[in-house]
């Protein structure tokens, strides 16, 4: 029997892989796990979801959009830009409710493989590390989407007002042992956050509070300026609001990803028309961080 946390070749006996491809599939393809005291382990329940996030052509579920008459669905990644957009949706078309699941952005391109949800928000970094999304919608969807490009914006690190640690860099972390509050697994913010890690040769077992996650953005931020924790990792967006310190890390393209087949539908255009809007562009240029200078751009179609 299978532990609920399993090691490297306990991994690799469950998803039939040689060991040294379960390295590969961490930081190329973002399979779930964490390192403890310097080894990899993994959550069951987190790879059998990674695994379902993989599935083609899952039956019975292709009506559930059909049914959702009235609603604008929206699932993944969450942006306080995002949370201005949607608002205003409700204030412009109030016959749509939208509704918005912050799951982060694979349970996102999950939500949408499965057709349930209208849009999917993402911002997952390629394999390689050059651009965002395209990788994955490749993999997962093929030519079933259309992908739409939202904000540019800055992910990095949130520190207390006058960076009382010093903190300069992610190996600052580990040397002023800073107390970090993280993202989740599955999120498009950890997994940049693992990725950049590795390429700077860290531990994240040396961080304190690694483990430890908040659901969003703002949540990380709030994290900080209540001195729960001395760093977290978000946008610097969220980083003005507070009144907090802010380090770059890197330069993102957050994009909204739909259906191929909802596209051209009167909730999906509606939404999508606000990219263009001059309420929302005075609201984007209102907060730091942002480059709105592609937005509403297609992108995959």
């Amino acid at each position: 029997m299978v532990s609920r946390l399993m090691d490297t070749r306990e991994a690799a006996e469950f998803l039939g892989v040689n060991e040294k491809q379960i390295y590969t599939l961490i930081h190329e393809r973002g399979l779930p796990g964490t390192k403890v005291t310097g080894k990899w382990v993994f959550p069951r329940h987190l790879v059998e979801r990674w695994i379902e996030s993989s599935v083609v052509n899952m039956p019975g579920e292709e009506q559930f959009l059909a049914r959702a008459r009235g609603l604008l669905l929206i699932a993944g990644s969450d942006d306080p830009l995002l949370t201005y957009l949607i608002s205003l949706y409700r204030n412009r078309f109030p016959d749509t409710i939208p509704l918005q699941s912050r799951a982060g952005s694979s349970e996102g391109l999950m939500a949408l493989k499965k057709r349930i949800c209208h849009i999917a928000c993402l911002h997952l970094i390629n394999p390689e590390g050059e651009g965002y999304n395209t990788d994955h919608l490749a993999e997962a969807m093929g030519e079933e989407v259309v992908a739409v490009s939202f904000a540019m914006r800055t992910q990095g690190i949130l520190l207390s007002p006058g960076n009382p640690l010093g903190v300069e860099s992610l190996q600052d972390l580990v040397r002023r042992e800073a107390r970090l509050i993280n993202r989740e697994v599955g999120t498009g913010t950890r997994l940049l956050l693992d990725r950049e890690l590795d390429r700077a040769g860290l531990n994240p077992a040396q961080i304190p509070g690694y483990d430890s996650t908040a659901t969003g953005h703002l949540e990380v931020g709030l994290e900080v300026m209540r001195d729960h924790a001395d760093a977290g990792i978000a946008i610097e967006a969220v980083a003005s609001l507070l009144g907090l310190d802010f380090i770059p890390i890197k330069r993102e393209r957050f994009d909204l990803v739909v259906l191929r087949d909802e596209f051209f539908t009167e909730p999906v255009q509606n939404f999508l028309g606000l990219l263009h809007d001059a309420e929302f562009a005075r609201e984007a240029n209102a907060l730091a961080g942002y480059d709105i200078g592609d937005t509403g751009k297609i992108l995959l179609s």
